[in-house]
């Protein structure tokens, strides 16, 4: 039951290779519980006005004496889903996810930029993912 509770859709196949029970076995005993009413239903769940997240990319000059502060401090931001530490003079990339993009200054001048040894360079609004 808690593999169906986590993934209602998981196969009878993949829940058998997780438990070490046969397909058949764990299909039998799913119709059981729904025949006695111990599974009542299957639903999902979804969040209602659900929008795409405005994403951008952000290129940072760090001051390197502060890159540990610098980085302990961009990794509590929310709307930074990824942070990269790139080779060279190329410094940081951070990926941003906001709800639209009014929110992108107040992130930059509010949060990003009040860290110190943050330098913003470039600023890339993504329009489309490829893959």
């Amino acid at each position: 039951m808690e593999e169906l509770k986590e993934d209602g859709r998981k196969s009878y196949a993949d829940i058998s290779e997780k438990v070490g029970k046969t397909e058949a076995t764990v299909r039998r005993r799913v119709k059981k519980l729904i025949k006695n009413n111990i599974i009542k239903k299957f639903t999902i769940e979804y969040e209602l006005n659900s929008k795409p997240k405005t994403k951008a990319t952000v290129k940072i000059e760090p001051d390197f004496k502060e890159i540990k502060n610098t980085l302990k401090q961009l990794s509590k931001i929310e709307e930074i889903t990824d942070i990269w530490r790139l080779s060279g003079d190329c410094g940081l990339f951070i990926k941003v996810e906001i709800p639209t993009i009014e929110d992108f200054n107040p992130l930059i001048e509010n949060k990003i930029s009040t860290i110190p040894g943050v330098k913003i360079m470039e600023t890339c609004f993504i329009t489309d993912i490829i893959k």
